[in-house]
């Protein structure tokens, strides 16, 4: 029975083969399978599937981008200005606690404090300016940055405050020594040895002083000969400032109180020629006269001084402890000719005692200290 199965079977595979119909089915198939109905040779057409921006799309990317640049921009200038307002507090720490140290060289760090408020200053200026930039923008910037613009007016506020404490307490900007004078007394004094004769037609003479005390006349240099004492001498007042040339009425007279304990430039200027005499006060003009010692000579041979006057009251000569000068005084130069405006403002300026004149050269002329004034740096 079982063998007749087996036998049915295999008739009926045979007969399937023998059909070719069924094997094309089969084959075509398969094909369908592979290509989808297809030529293999054919290649699908491309397909185009980039989608035009409409004008909308297009300015919505563009309002996205702006918006992105400008805060970008506000977050960059929020950056600067913190930046810079956290360098600028930390020189300002640093200078403060250098002033603290009381066994700190005073010279030096007097010269570093001058250049390092400068520097600060103008810090402090670009920062203005970068937040004056700012407050044109639109009003939610301008509130974003209002803290920081407060912390730089303080920060300002503070410099100006301790730069007028330094400009109490250091030499003035460019000096490295100075001249002490601790008290009022006839035997405390300087004498200057030009190393040239002084013989002049005209002159300039500048010199910085911090005044502890002012009498009716205190003297802050004075050239003298055994003829005549008051060849010329510039001296203070209790509401004056004082330049004389020969002696006489030839003096001009600037109504101007020195602040005392305060450094304060002077300058005076003298020409033989027409007379005209100037006296300057902290780089300005401040009085001025012609008709004043005209056509006069000052002679040589006499003895030129500071913080006080031979003034030959007595046998010998002798000092008067009344005109003596009390305080610090230094950058003393004379010329032998007028300086112009530029000239003596330059006198004045962050660079004063290293400009030096051809008569008396502050650092370089030698003075003898006498008493108890001594060098102070």
């Amino acid at each position: 029975m079982r063998l007749a199965a087996v036998l049915l079977c295999v008739l009926w595979s045979a007969g399937r083969a023998e059909n070719p119909d069924d094997y094309e089915l089969v084959y075509v198939n398969l094909d369908n399978e592979i290509d989808n109905g297809l030529h293999p040779t054919e290649e699908p057409a491309p397909c185009d599937c980039r989608r035009e921006h409409s004008e909308w799309d297009k300015l919505f990317i563009m309002m996205e981008d702006s918006q992105m640049r400008e805060g970008m921009l506000l977050q960059a200038t929020d950056d600067v200005l913190r930046g810079e307002l956290r360098r600028l507090r930390e020189a300002l720490g640093r200078l403060a606690g250098s002033l603290e140290r009381p066994c700190a060289p005073p010279a030096p760090a007097e010269a570093r404090l001058a250049r390092g408020l400068d520097e600060l200053l103008q810090a402090s200026r670009r920062l203005a300016l970068l937040a004056g930039a700012e407050a044109q923008r639109p009003e939610e910037a301008g509130r974003a940055l209002g803290a920081v613009l407060e912390e730089l007016r303080q920060t300002r506020a503070d410099l100006r405050a301790l730069r007028g404490w330094a400009a109490r307490r250091w030499l003035p900007a460019g000096c490295e020594i100075a001249i002490l004078f601790p008290m009022r007394s006839k035997k405390i004094f300087g004498s200057v040895h030009p190393a040239t004769p002084v013989r002049l037609e005209s002159f300039s003479a500048c010199v910085w002083v911090k005044a502890t005390d002012v009498l009716n006349k205190t003297i802050l240099f004075s050239y003298g000969t055994k003829r005549n004492p008051y060849e010329i001498q510039l001296y203070l007042s209790y509401q004056s400032t004082v330049l004389l040339v020969g002696g006489g009425e030839s003096k001009l007279v600037a109504d101007t109180v020195i602040s005392l304990g305060r450094w304060t430039h002077l300058c005076g200027t003298w020409n033989s020629k027409k007379g005209h005499m100037a006296l300057w006060v902290n780089g300005e003009l401040v009085a001025t006269a012609v008709g004043m010692a005209t056509d006069y000579i000052v002679p040589e041979g006499g003895i030129l001084q500071i913080g006080q006057e031979k003034n030959g009251c007595c046998v010998g000569g002798g000092f008067d402890e009344t005109l003596a000068f009390s305080g610090r005084l230094t950058g003393f130069n004379i010329w032998d000719r007028v300086l112009s405006n530029e000239e003596i403002v330059e006198a004045g300026g962050a660079e004063s005692c290293h400009i030096r004149g051809n008569v008396v050269g502050w650092g370089v002329t030698e003075i003898q200290l006498h008493g108890g004034a001594q060098y102070i740096s």
